[in-house]
């Protein structure tokens, strides 16, 4: 695996399996980059801008290009950053920096190439944080519902803090936007969100709040989590740092009843747990995350000296907030002598389950242990 902690915008956009993720999305990829994303949150703006780069190479209005067009073009592109990134070297800048300000100078000449090359009105439309319609109708109904909206934007390449009436407090992403009442009056606390975000919602019971996108609605009543729901992506992606949420498709019956009960009902995340919903088949799942982060995120010493399986599993499960489930009966007693640190978990799992000779897999955010056991 490259080591993308390296790389700069054009790098990334022409890395195969960043491709594939922005392109093609998958569970390898989404489960793999929303993690990565997690653990280097600093690198998003590079990421964001390789995302526009390819979208831009793939979305042209005249896309009917062949591959050797597009490798043409690609190349070009490629050869403008090249000699813009040699230019930008000339600036009275340690050379320890290089690396970190020369990949926003090539965007720029990435950017302008595009411009250039595809067209100047319609890239620009590409590229501007403008809301699609289905954002601008759900404002619309939202103003018919509430009442007058905040609405904030940021078009910039660097986080905003926003902070939210009732204490909480939003982290919005480059290019998105958020809109809420200046007070929240009434039983509930929506927002509505165009882009991505991270939450820290105020606790709150018997007022829940909900992140409303143009495709699905996130219900908290007091947690931290991200909603990740760019204008032209094709999923919408929410995934949970601590607490409970619950997730559901926009409209609809099951809209309705959630909007009228403080509880969370229907598809509901846990901590380490994202959702993903397509929006061309309208499928919402629930994965664990790639690299599941131990609760509370304190270090954590994992011994086992002839330890019965069922009381390692039951640490585990605590340790990272998560299900396991496997045949107490056949495997509860199995013994274990293992010394763990900081093993990322499903490391852990492969190591114990190679030592009592069983195997493991994720299903539906559980993970599930089968095997003949050792009785």
């Amino acid at each position: 695996m490259p080591d993308y902690l390296q790389f700069c915008a054009e790098e990334f956009a022409q890395d195969e399996f960043f491709v594939r993720w922005v392109l093609r999305p998958d569970a390898e990829t989404e489960a793999f980059w929303q993690q990565w994303l997690s653990t280097f949150a600093f690198r998003r703006d590079e990421v964001e801008a390789a995302r526009q780069l390819i979208l831009g190479l793939h979305q042209l209005p005249q896309a009917r290009l062949s591959s050797a067009e597009k490798m043409a073009l690609r190349q070009r592109i490629f050869a403008e950053i090249e000699t813009a990134g040699t230019e930008a070297k000339e600036v009275a800048v340690p050379a320890a920096h290089h690396r970190w300000l020369v990949p926003t100078w090539q965007w720029v000449a990435a950017a302008s190439v595009l411009l250039f090359l595809l067209g100047v009105g319609q890239l620009w439309q590409l590229q501007q944080p403008t809301s699609v319609p289905g954002y601008r109708a759900l404002l619309a109904q939202a103003r018919r519902d509430v009442g007058t909206l905040r609405d904030i934007d940021n078009p910039s390449m660097a986080t905003r803090l926003v902070s939210l009436p009732d204490g909480s407090s939003v982290l919005l992403r480059p290019h998105s936007r958020l809109a809420f009442p200046a007070r929240f009056v009434g039983a509930t606390r929506p927002v509505y969100l165009e882009g991505s975000a991270f939450f820290e919602v105020a606790k709150d019971p018997q007022k829940p709040f909900f992140v409303n996108t143009t495709a699905l609605v996130t219900k908290v009543l007091g947690t931290s989590f991200e909603v990740q729901a760019p204008a032209k992506s094709p999923r919408v992606v929410v995934t949970v740092k601590t607490g409970r949420v619950s997730v559901y498709p926009q409209g609809g019956e099951q809209a309705q009843q959630q909007a009228r009960t403080p509880r969370l009902e229907g598809l509901v995340l846990t901590p380490n747990q994202q959702a993903t919903y397509g929006l061309a088949d309208h499928q919402l799942t629930r994965t664990l995350l790639a690299q599941p982060a131990l609760a509370g995120g304190a270090a954590a010493v994992f011994e086992y000296e002839e330890t019965p399986i069922r009381e390692v599993f039951a640490q585990l499960e605590e340790a990272y907030g998560v299900s396991i489930v496997y045949d107490k009966a056949a495997l509860g007693n199995c013994p274990l002598t293992a010394s763990f640190t900081d093993e990322p978990l499903f490391e852990k799992l492969r190591l114990i389950c190679k030592a009592v000779r069983v195997r493991y897999e994720v299903l539906d955010a559980r993970i599930v242990v089968t095997g003949p056991g050792c009785q």
